[in-house]
Parts: structure tokens; sequence; C-alpha cells
């Protein structure tokens, strides 16, 4: 069934649903998601609004979240969220790629307080090396959103929420296994704040023999040569200006890391040092009925690798992006708008040096334009409909328009959202301009999309059950000879989603979620996409402090295996080191009205697993933390 007529499936069940729902009477519809509801969101429809009024499934990580978890990473923060599949090359410091049920890194947009923040050159961000100083919450969209929000948002959003004000100073250090040490401090004077974190890793860990098929087998050995460090610096101040809320923030972040490379090709001694500083302006003022929010951001990075082995020599890649957004909203009793445009040229300049013969550096910029609106109404007190559309141009790319539906309706004690909708992803300016290995003439991926979700909010903690898929074309894909980028591909995914919570009982909760995205395939070669394990699920269990002096929590991760890793030039490897099966635990204790003390551990079983071909994960990890609060 193509998406179209998922489409008309979905108009149909609304409609029938709508009939019914007029008899019904109105009951509260607290969120769905087993994860803690804060009561408004911003990312879902790209304005302030109650996380139960949203068509889109929307999860929420919030500081509390944060704190508990221990995260220091938003690449940590985001590994219990249904639907969301991580994997990484190692330890800290190491590349995380992310999708959201069954897409790339790629095809998921990042924001930071709604701005895009991916580097221009790959149109991606290494979410390991994101620190979540500073962050009041991370919400996530898990819905198709170029209407909102542009390229690359097929699989969903990542917004990363800063905080705008500090209650209190606050002070963190922790130490743990594989040499790390931690430190992070927030202060504020008035409106003012400010946040730094310094973390440092050595990173050396055994890892066990991997047999893969095809004749590649890697004996035992010790992981070294993969050392982190990183600096972290955010800053943040509100004002009122006149009848406007002006708020200002910045942050800078320095990141170094050995690269010592895969099992079955190593690269010792090689690093890779990383700046990336960015800035925000926002301006909002009420008038007319509504709000206008004027934005104006800009993100820099400076990347250096440097084999010292004399491998390549060295690679820089400078990256710019600024962007200026106009956006208004309004909201009456029956409905609500919000339209804007934005505006943003990205830039960069890259250099390959290996290459033969030598390829003299690059320079490569694009522009984006847009318009967009969506309109929400409530024809009746338990419908709400929602329509968008995007005219967007990119350049060199062209014109693209991506409209969306969606639609929420309840039941009494249910609640059913769905939508359907268009999405796009551009090229990358390396795609585009990388010296020897791009391809000037690629055209935008398009991508049908749709989602729907029946939700229970008053059924224990809550209970939904969603569907998904999509269908798309022109997927941009390597060359496995020539490793230059071409469209080729068609893609097709469908996946079922299902989360749950208890109600607190004696201080306790219970939380769970799986996805199985039980068809993700390249259907010109009739191959399952590659980082799309079938299955991923996460159980739950925590008492938070309300039950004492004594907080504690255990959280257990299912991954099924990926499909079979390309080989270039021979059969595919069977990898069935993807799988696997981690439980993380955390005990707290309050030491004092302000003072924490909390030891975590990860991967209490000691699996030993690669999500990477060649790049073997870490075991067993321990950490102890003191904190203000």
């Amino acid at each position: 069934m193509n998406v179209l007529a998922r489409a008309g499936v979905v108009a149909a069940l609304l409609a029938a649903s709508a009939a019914a729902a007029a008899a019904q009477p109105v009951s509260p519809s607290p969120s769905p998601t087993p994860l803690p509801e804060i009561g408004r969101v911003v990312t879902s429809d790209r304005h302030p609004e109650a996380l139960s009024r949203t068509t889109r499934p929307t999860f929420v990580v919030d500081r509390t979240a944060l704190d508990d978890s221990g995260a220091r990473s938003v690449a940590d923060a985001l590994a219990g969220v249904p639907g969301i599949n991580l994997f990484s090359y190692g330890a800290f410091g190491a590349q995380v790629n992310y999708g959201i049920r069954g897409t790339t890194s790629s095809e998921t947009l990042v924001l930071q307080d709604g701005v895009p923040i991916a580097a221009g050159s790959n149109g991606v961000v290494d979410l390991g090396s994101l620190s979540t100083i500073g962050v009041q919450r991370i919400e996530v969209v898990e819905s198709g959103a170029s209407t909102l929000y542009g390229s690359s948002a097929t699989g969903g959003v990542i917004n990363i929420i800063t905080t705008a004000q500090v209650a209190k100073p606050s002070l963190r250090l922790a130490a743990g296994s594989l040499g790390e040490r931690d430190a992070a401090v927030q202060a504020a004077i008035g409106t003012f704040s400010v946040s730094f974190e310094r973390r440092l890793a050595t990173n050396v860990y055994d890892y066990p023999a991997f047999a893969y098929a095809g004749g590649n087998a890697t004996p035992a050995g010790t992981r070294t040569g993969a050392d982190a460090e990183q600096s972290a610096l955010r800053l943040s101040y509100v004002a009122q200006v006149g009848g406007w809320t002006a708020r200002l923030s910045g942050g800078d972040a320095a990141i170094g890391v050995g690269v010592p490379g895969g099992l079955d090709f190593a690269t010792p001694g090689a690093r890779q040092l990383t700046q990336r500083s960015d800035a925000l302006l926002d301006l909002s003022h009420a008038a007319a009925g509504g709000t206008f929010n004027l934005t104006l951001a800009g993100i820099g990075q400076k990347l250096v690798y440097r084999d010292i082995a004399g491998l390549g020599g060295e690679d820089d890649t400078f990256d710019a992006r600024t962007q200026a957004s106009l956006r208004y909203t309004r909201g009456w009793k029956h409905g609500d708008l919000v339209a804007g445009a934005d505006f943003s040229r990205e830039s960069a300049v890259l250099t390959f040096s290996p290459s033969t013969p030598p390829q003299p550096p690059i320079g490569a910029a694009a522009a984006q334009s847009a318009l967009y609106a969506q309109l929400g109404i409530d024809p009746t007190r338990t419908t709400r409909l929602v329509v968008g559309l995007r005219g967007e141009n990119d350049g060199p790319q062209g014109k693209i328009l991506a409209p969306s539906l969606g639609a929420r309706i309840d039941l009494g004690a249910a609640r059913l959202t769905a939508n359907a909708g268009t999405s796009f992803r551009v090229p990358t300016l390396i795609d585009l301009y990388y010296p020897g290995f791009s391809n000037p003439n690629l055209k935008p991926e398009r991508l049908a999309d749709y989602d729907a979700t029946l939700a229970f909010p008053d059924l224990g903690g809550g209970v939904a059950l969603g569907i998904f898929g999509r269908d798309g074309s022109n997927l941009i894909v390597l060359d496995p000879a020539t490793f230059v980028p071409f469209n080729a591909s068609r893609v097709s995914v469908n996946g079922l989603q299902l989360t749950a919570a208890t109600r607190p009982f004696h201080h306790f909760r219970a939380t769970a979620s799986i996805t199985d995205l039980y068809r993700a395939l390249d259907t010109t070669t009739g191959m399952r996409l590659p980082y799309t394990p079938p299955i991923v699920a996460t159980l739950g269990l925590e008492r938070p402090f309300d039950g004492g002096a004594v907080a504690f929590g255990a959280h257990v991760h299912v991954a099924g295996a990926v499909a079979d890793v390309p080989n270039y030039g021979g059969a595919p490897y069977a990898d069935p080191y993807s799988a696997f099966t981690t439980a993380d635990a955390y005990v707290r204790w309050r030491l004092a009205p302000s003072t924490i003390l909390s030891v975590r551990a990860r991967n209490l079983g000691n699996e030993r697993y690669a999500p990477i071909f060649a790049y073997p994960a870490p075991g067993r990890t321990f950490e102890v933390e003191l904190a203000t609060r």
C-alpha cells in the first residue's frame, strides 16, 4: 500500500472517529509519553503549546532526567527515548551516529533553541560531543517536520533547549572508569548565567575477539589511542527592552580526541581537534493579538584531522552557518496560526590532503530562503485539524514544496493523532563539492511520510500504540567502488511503536517502550537499510527523591542486529555483534538539602559488542559523582 493510500485510510479512520467523538465527554488528555511531562513544548508546532495538543509524537527529557541518569552528552541523554537508534564508534569522544525510526543522522534535524546547528559541510552533528551543561531540556519530535523546519527533518527533530536563567549556583565533580574525570559549574548574576564543563578520559579498555563472516576476524586486544578531552562554555542573558523580551546566548566548545581507527584498519597516532562556537539573539514582542519573534543565529566550526603517522598529512574543514528567522504566532478560541520566513547561508572550506594529485582547498557555499505557514483549527471541542505548507528555495538545488496534514481526536478515554506529509533533504556541501568525492548533479531526496498514534493517557501512567512509515526516492548513496554520491535508491520504511508507564506506586514508577521496525528496505536493491535494527526496546524502574533521602533507578536497553555490513569488493559481512542488551543503574543519596552523592554503573552485564563494524564498545563502567543542587 503506497503512502497516499495509507493517508486515505488514516483520513477515513479520523472521519469515522470524529462522529463518535462528538458524543463523548471531554476528558483531560495528558501526554502519553512515559518520559516526564513538562506541560508545554515548543518544537512540535514551532510555538509554545500544551504537550497534549500537538498531533506529532513528542518526547521530553527534562533537567531532572539528565541529572538522574548522569548524562554528560546529548547522546547519553537520548539513550532511553523510544524510537531513537544511537550507534557509536567507541567511548566518550568517539563519533555518535543517530536516527529516528529508521532514518540516518543526515535525515534527522538537530536544533539548538530552535535553530539548526549541524555543520554546513556534512549536515550532521556529533551528539556525543554536545555537552548537557546549560541544557534545560531536550524535545524529540518523531514525525516528518520539513513543513516547519525544512531540509533533513525526514525522521523528525531533536531540539536542545538551553537554560535561559540559572536559579542558583551549582557544582558537579565526577570520576569513573576509563580514566574519566568531569567537573561542571553554573552560576548567575541577575539574568546573566554562565555554565562551564571540563571532561577528560583516557579510554583504554580491553575487547574480545570478533570473527565476522567472509574471513574478516580480529583477535582480542586492548583499545588505546582513543583518549578524549573537552571544554565547554555557555552564556545566557535575558533583558526587557521596551515591549520586547531579548535573549542573548552563546557557547564555545573545544574537543580533542584520538582516532585509532577500526580494528581492521588502524590509524595509530591520529588525532582530531574540533572548535565549535555558536551565538543566538532572540527577540519576542506581543502585539496585534499575537507574538512576533525575530531570531538571528550563527555557528562556526573548525575541524582539524592530523594523521601524524604519515598516512596522509592533515585535513582541515572550516564551516559557518548563519540564519535569520521571523515568526508570527497567534491563538484564538478555536484555532491558532504560526507563519514565518527562514533565511540561511552555509559556507565551508574543504581540503583533502591525501589525494593524488594534491587538491587545492575548495570553497563552497549554499543559501536557503523559505516561507511557511501552519493553521490549526478546532472544529469541535474534541477535534483538532492542522494543515501546513512550506515553500523553499535551496541554491543551487531549486524550489521545493512541503505540505503536511495532521489531526487529533479525543475519544473519551482515548486520543487518536495522525499526520501525513512530505519531507526532503538537500545535498550537503561535501556531497556537492568535496575534492575527488563529490557529485554536483545531485538532486534533493524526497519522501512521503505518515504516522498515527492511539493513546490512552489515563491507563496507568499512559499507554500509546503508533504506526509510522515513509516512502522516498532520489536517496543519496555512495558508489561502493568510487565513494562518489549519486541518486539511486528508493526507500520504504514501516514500523510500530508502543510506549507505556505505570502510575507511581509506593514512589516507584515503571516505563517501557518498544519500536518494531519490521520493514526498512532499499527497494532498488531489495536489501535492508544499514544501521536499522528491527527491534529497539527500553525498560525502566525508578524511585525518585519524593520517597525519601535515597533515589535510584535502573534501565535496560535492547537493540537487534543491523543489516549485514557492506564489504566493498566482496560479499557483505554478517554482523552479529551489533545486537546487544545493556543494563544501567544509579543510586543517589541526599547527604544534605543541597548536596547529592551519586553512584552509577553502565553496561552492568559487561556486554561486549561492536555497534559499528570493527569498532568495539567498552564493557562495564562505574562513576561516582558529588553535586550541589
